[in-house]
């Protein structure tokens, strides 16, 4: 195994797998892709090398790069305080997050990781900043400057991902949280960027603020719409990015490799109809408290069953969110479908929700289910948690049930 090291002195090496004479034995192991130093006691290591590797491969599945080149060093550090030892002894300063160290020659690259205190295999690690130094790792690994739009783009398209260790399968998941902020940008004229100006883009161009959420929602329209067009532009431009036949390394500097797909995306799409086409996409797009209010104003207009669809919906971006599930059993009790708005009732306020409202909730069910017993149960617990809204109201209900 390959082990590059660079600048990295032995004192910030006793630092990274333990504490002086506290320090802790190191393996080392070889995937398909990776070279990788960890410490030995690693809880359930395999796994989160497994993890690694297929989240790799789902980016390779969107890129399809010639593979090739040296394998990818990952190094883990026992905990947070080795790492930042080691970040802070190569930069000076540490990182919130982990950290992907780029060298000009990419077989001295290396992805810095650590474990979460408590957990083992790939949940010890799971999350977007792993999928982000991942994927920077799998782009500079084969291309020195990549363009802007790329890097960033599918930076944010992959924050999403997770791996499934039952099934082996990664999903990136059919909505991401940089879709507000993305639609807000694309309404606003003075931040607006048009595809063709995204990607043009050079280092320095825009605030990253305006440009990050607008690269990754070029990205998802051009891998999600049904024009072919795009499609074959994405395909073109990996290719030429890939650059050489016999899978070499692409060292062009991004000016070039930016003019280069730049000039195929102009002879295979018109720049105005890929403007007209990125917004009637981005617009299409629901957010989250769209999808919500969606389904209330469904609920609202007697709708049920479009209700119910949006609802659906929503619950696969936030399942948990407690006013979504109050607004569910709403549903099915205007339905008079009582069991299942008990459930729902039930899982809201498992979920948090306000517990006076989804009582009060569950006594009108109840009642409307003739389970009378339940009823003044749910009532007092309402009447009780907020008196002044449904203490009056409460003992009317009570009083008019059989003693």
């Amino acid at each position: 195994m390959r082990r590059n090291f660079g600048r990295v002195s032995a004192t910030i090496l006793a630092f990274l797998f333990g504490m002086g004479a506290n320090a802790q034995e190191t393996a080392t192991a070889a995937t398909k892709h990776y070279s990788i130093e960890y410490p030995a006691d690693l809880g359930e290591a395999d796994a989160a090398f497994a993890s690694f590797e297929a989240i790799r491969t789902a980016i390779d599945e969107v890129f399809r790069f010639s593979d090739g080149g040296a394998l990818g060093n990952i190094v883990i550090c026992r905990d947070k305080a080795a790492f930042d030892a080691y970040v802070s002894g190569i930069l000076g300063e540490t990182r919130n997050q982990y950290l992907f160290l780029k060298y000009a020659d990419p077989g001295d690259s290396r992805l810095i990781l650590y474990p979460v205190s408590g957990k083992t295999g790939y949940e010890a690690f799971a999350g977007p900043a792993l999928n982000r130094q991942l994927f920077l790792q799998y782009l500079y690994g084969r291309i020195a400057e990549p363009p802007l739009w790329v890097r960033d783009g599918f930076q944010a398209y992959f924050e999403n991902a997770a791996y499934d260790p039952a099934t082996g399968i990664v999903s990136t998941g059919a909505y991401s949280p940089w879709l507000e902020t993305a639609k807000n940008l694309a309404a606003d004229p003075a931040r607006a960027i048009p595809p063709a100006d995204l990607l043009a883009a050079l280092t320095g161009r825009y605030d990253s603020a305006d440009f990050y959420p607008q690269a990754w929602s070029l990205v998802r329209f051009m891998l999600m719409t049904e024009k072919g067009e795009y499609q074959r532009f994405l395909h073109d431009a990996f290719v030429l990015l890939d650059l050489t036949e016999d899978g070499g390394y692409n060292a062009a500097k991004q000016a070039d490799n930016t003019a280069l797909v730049t000039a195929r995306f102009a002879r295979l799409i018109d720049p105005a109809a890929a403007k007209r086409d990125f917004d009637s996409w981005i617009a299409s797009r629901l957010t989250y408290n769209q999808m919500l209010q969606a389904g209330m104003d469904a609920y609202s207009s007697g709708a049920y069953g479009r209700a119910r669809s949006a609802f659906s919906e929503a619950a696969t971006v936030h399942p948990d969110d407690p006013m979504l599930l109050y607004y569910r059993g709403l549903v099915e009790y205007a339905d008079k479908k009582y069991a299942e708005a008990d459930e729902w009732y039930r899982k809201a306020l498992k979920a948090g929700a306000e517990t006076s409202t989804v009582n009060w909730a569950l006594a009108l069910n109840a009642l409307a289910d003739t389970r009378n017993g339940e009823a003044r149960l749910y009532l007092e617990t309402a009447k009780s948690a907020n008196p002044a809204r449904y203490g009056e109201k409460a003992d009317k209900l009570l009083n008019s049930l059989p003693k």
